[in-house]
C-alpha cells in the first residue's frame, strides 16, 4: 500500500498543513501518511510552542497516521542536516513518496539545481568559495554560485522559502539514492495572513495578541487551525509561545564556563571559531537578543547563530554532526510520538529499523545512535524545564512518556 511522507515542524498544525495533506493524498494516491516532526526545538534553535507529544497528537487528529520525532541533531541543524535526517528516516521506514509545498512546482528546474548541489563540480565549488571569501553567508554565496552557472533567472526561484527547503529535500534524495519520489505541491496562499497562512504567521499573531493583553485568542485559533488540531490546542491556548529569552539563564551558565580555545570538533555545532571568540568577549548580565545581535555578522545568518547557541546549551558539538550519504548505513531509529489506532499495522515489517514505542526497551548498541538518543532526552528535559519556568506546566519525563494513540 502506498505511503506518503512529510518532514515537518507542525508548530502548530494549521489549515495550510491540512490542505497540503489533502493535496498530497490526491497526487500520490497514497492510503497512508507518515511524518517525521521536529521535537522540542525548531530549526531556528528556538523552543516549540508546545511539547512534541501534544503537537504530534494534533497532527494525528487531523489524519497523519504516524508521527515520529526528527532527532534533535537533525531538527536543530542546518537546512541540509534537517532535510538529510528527514529523508534518511522516511527512506528507512519505506515511504514511497515525499510531499512538500513549493512556490514553483517545476520538477525539471529542481532536478537541474539539485544535481548541481549534489555533484558539486569544480566550477561550483570555486564560485562558492570566492563568494564566501567576500564575506557572504553560505546561502547567499550558494545562490550566486548557482546563478553564475545556470543564469540570473534562477535567483527569484532560489529566494522563495519553500523552494529553498524543497531543494534540500530533492538534493538529499539524490545524495542518499533514496527510492522516494518527490511530489511538488504548489503553495498558493499568503504566508502572512489568512486561514492557510504559515505557522510563523500564526505564532506572530499569537504573540501580538499576548502583547495586547488578550487572554483568550480562541476565536483566532479557530480560524487558523483545523477542527482536530483546534480541539487539542484549545485547552492550553493561554499557555504556549515560549520565548527565546527563557533560554538565557541556561546560556549564561554555559558562557561562564567557556575555555579560551576549543578544537574545531569540540565547538558547538554550527558555531565558527570566530563566533566562539566573539561570544567569549560578550559580558553578563545580558539578554538573549543582545547576545544574538552581538554575534551577528554579514556572513552569518541569524538562524545559524541561534542554532549554535542552543547547541552550546545542549552540549551538541561539531563532531556530533551526522552527514549523508557518508553515514546513511547507520542503524537509525524512529521515536513514535503519536499515531492513529487503525494505522498501527504500518509499524510491522520495517526491515529491522528500531521503532521506539517503549523507551526503557530501547538500548542502542551503536555509539552514534546512543549519542543521538542522549541528545533527544537532554533536549526533552530542557524543554520541560522551560515550559515549567514559563507557565508552571509539568511534563512527564521522557522515559515515562508513551506514544499518544488517537
Amino acid at each position: 500500500m502506498p505511503v506518503l511522507g512529510i518532514i515537518s515542524e507542525y508548530n502548530p498544525y494549521h489549515r495550510g498543513h491540512a490542505l497540503l495533506l489533502e493535496k498530497a493524498k490526491e497526487m500520490t494516491g497514497a492510503e497512508h501518511s507518515v511524518s517525521v516532526m521536529s521535537g522540542c526545538f525548531s530549526q531556528q534553535g528556538l523552543p516549540m510552542i508546545r511539547d512534541k507529544y501534544l503537537r504530534a497528537s494534533a497532527a494525528a487528529a487531523e489524519g497523519i497516521d504516524l508521527v515520529f520525532e526528527l532527532p534533535t541533531l537533525f531538527a536543530t541543524g542546518s537546512a541540509r542536516d534537517f532535510a538529510g535526517g528527514g529523508v534518511a528516516l522516511l527512506s528507512a521506514f519505506g515511504t514511497d513518496a515525499l510531499c512538500f509545498g513549493v512556490e514553483t512546482p517545476d520538477p525539471a528546474l529542481f532536478d537541474e539545481i539539485a544535481d548541481l548541489i549534489a555533484e558539486e563540480p569544480d566550477q561550483f565549488r570555486t564560485l562558492l568559495k570566492e563568494e564566501q571569501k567576500k564575506g557572504e553567508s553560505y546561502p547567499a554565496a550558494r545562490e550566486t554560485a548557482i546563478a553564475s552557472i545556470l543564469g540570473d533567472t534562477v535567483r527569484p526561484f532560489l529566494r522563495e522559502p519553500n523552494n529553498i527547503l524543497a531543494l534540500e529535500y530533492v538534493t538529499a534524495i539524490r545524495r542518499q539514492h533514496s527510492p522516494m519520489r518527490p511530489y511538488y505541491i504548489q503553495r498558493t496562499t499568503d504566508y502572512h495572513c489568512g486561514p492557510a497562512g504559515s505557522a510563523t504567521a500564526v505564532r506572530n499573531h499569537m504573540t501580538a495578541l499576548r502583547e495586547e493583553g488578550t487572554e483568550d485568542p480562541a476565536g483566532y485559533l479557530e480560524q487558523v487551525l483545523p477542527s482536530g488540531s483546534y480541539d487539542i490546542y484549545h485547552s492550553c491556548r493561554d499557555r504556549f509561545l515560549l520565548s527565546s529569552e527563557g533560554l538565557m539563564p541556561y546560556l549564561a551558565s554555559r558562557m561562564l564556563e567557556l575555555p579560551e580555545e576549543l578544537p574545531k570538533e569540540e565547538l558547538p555545532m554550527d558555531m565558527t571559531p570566530e563566533m566562539y571568540r566573539r561570544l567569549r568577549r560578550l559580558t553578563l548580565p545580558s539578554d538573549y537578543e543582545t547576545i544574538l545581535t552581538g554575534l551577528k555578522r554579514k556572513n552569518e545568518t541569524r538562524g545559524r547563530i541561534s542554532r549554535s547557541l542552543l547547541h552550546l546549551i545542549l552540549g551538541i558539538r561539531e563532531k556530533d554532526r551526522i552527514t549523508f550519504p557518508e553515514d546513511r548505513k547507520l542503524p537509525l531509529y524512529l521515536n513514535l510520538l503519536a499515531g492513529r489506532k487503525d494505522s498501527t499495522s504500518l509499524l510491522r515489517d520495517r526491515n529491522g529499523l528500531s521503532i521506539i514505542t517503549k523507551k526503557s526497551a530501547f538500548q542502542p548498541a551503536d555509539p552514534h545512535i546512543e549519542r543521538m538518543w542522549e541528545l533527544d532526552c537532554r533536549a526533552a528535559a530542557l524543554y520541560s524545564q522551560l515550559l515549567h519556568d514559563a507557565c508552571g506546566d509539568t511534563l512527564p519525563g521522557e522515559m515515562q512518556q508513551s506514544p499518544i494513540v488517537m
